[in-house]
């Protein structure tokens, strides 16, 4: 008996152990940029302000310089998350000092405008452009972490959905929080679908990082489409499509449609929901593209490229035809048990240089609700249920 009760004390004791250890292995990986000296060449240390957590602010090398930011730190570093805002990037590489010598240890692909790399534990390493052939090296922010697993806030993007379920159309970044409220932790997050978010206009690098931080916090995993359209205010439609040209826009929505084959498109007001002409041009071009997407004659390039594609529905925000009242105050798990709606409040906060007293994740009982759509056009019939944006479209 004397001998059981030991043996099983000694399993107890292994049990304890191995979830010690375990505990120990999962540890989250902290953010140890404050302890790391850094020095920048060629630029005064002061003026160099990538680790302060302002996206506006960036660190850009001299054009075809090869220029590099070097830290030195008192704990092993085990990996580097750059953030650029930039609209091209381009790959760099980090460079461990070893015996006086400059050593590449990792590489980023310079794919996504923020990408984390895994460093083998080192202490004294530079970043740089792996070329600099006529290229800025440009960068917002910069974080370097300590051993362990990853924490959330740091984005592993995948590419871009080849074939997408859902399209939602912009034209600045945020407008896909304030008046699409909870479609996107609920398709994206909740549901786990394919959802492609599209942007005319980016505005700022530091515009662009927000955007990124706000829809990795919605739950999407894979890059979104950021439009290079001058972002100019303007109050009406043919103003906008002035500035712009109607058939370049024009051609460039149908080739979006053709390029993501989405089963179904949203996108924002006729009335440019406060009356914004980009916004205006955004609904205006979908109503139009839905069609000539799917006639081969049209936009012949995009048409070689892509093929043509019939979209099936497309929702517009409070369009006074066919209008369904979406439900985003249900609880999702992948949130915790927030709400779509309370999701996007969440991550509308992190558009921090867009926090104005008039802007709001617009709610259910605002003239603006991110809970009421339209169904402007369908190939596969009316919503009867209205419940759920797929209605009539068989989904994986």
């Amino acid at each position: 008996m004397h001998n059981i009760r030991l043996k099983i004390c000694l399993v107890l004791l292994t049990v304890c152990f191995i979830l010690l250890m375990g505990s120990a292995l999962a540890e989250t990986a902290r953010d140890i940029t404050a302890q790391a000296v850094m020095t920048a060449s060629t630029h005064k240390p002061s003026s160099v302000r990538v680790s302060d957590r302002d996206y506006e602010t960036i660190w850009n090398s001299l054009r075809g310089r090869r220029e590099n930011l070097e830290f030195e730190t008192e704990e092993p570093c085990f990996g580097v998350y750059l953030c650029s805002g930039m609209e091209k990037t381009a790959p760099w590489i980090v460079e461990e000092k070893q015996d006086n010598k400059w050593v590449q240890v990792a590489r980023g692909e310079g794919r996504y405008g923020h990408e984390y790399v895994a460093l083998p534990g080192i202490t004294h390493f530079r970043v740089r452009l792996e070329s600099t052939a006529q290229l800025v090296f440009s960068v917002n922010e910069i974080y370097l972490l300590s051993e362990g697993d990853l924490p959330d806030w740091v984005q592993i993007w995948q590419p871009p959905v080849e074939k997408a379920d859902l399209m939602i159309l912009v034209a600045h970044p945020d407008d896909e929080m304030l008046f699409f409220g909870g479609m996107i932790p609920t398709y994206a997050g909740e549901r786990q679908m394919d959802v492609v978010v599209c942007y005319l206009t980016c505005g700022t690098p530091g515009r662009r990082s927000e955007l990124l931080n706000g829809l990795w916090y919605c739950g999407v995993r894979t890059y979104p489409d950021i439009g290079t359209f001058w972002d100019k205010y303007s109050l009406k439609l043919d103003k906008q499509y002035k500035t712009w040209g109607q058939n370049t826009v024009w051609s460039y929505v149908t080739e979006l449609f053709r390029r993501y084959r989405p089963e179904v498109v949203a996108t924002q007001d006729v009335n440019g929901e406060y009356g914004h002409g980009a916004h205006r041009v955004c609904a205006d071009a979908c109503l139009h593209c839905v069609e000539t997407a799917a006639d081969e004659t049209k936009y012949a390039k995009s048409a070689k490229a892509y093929g043509a594609w019939q979209v099936k529905k497309l929702y517009i925000h409070m369009y006074a035809e066919n209008q369904v009242e979406f439900d985003w105050d249900i609880p999702l798990e992948s949130q915790g048990g927030k709400t779509g709606f309370e999701t996007a409040v969440e991550a509308y906060k992190l558009y921090v240089s867009q926090q104005q007293p008039q802007y709001q994740v617009e709610p259910r009982d605002s003239v603006k609700s991110c809970y009421l759509f339209g169904l402007a056009y369908s190939a596969v019939g009316p919503d009867v249920e209205k419940k759920d944006m797929f209605e009539n479209i068989p989904v994986r």
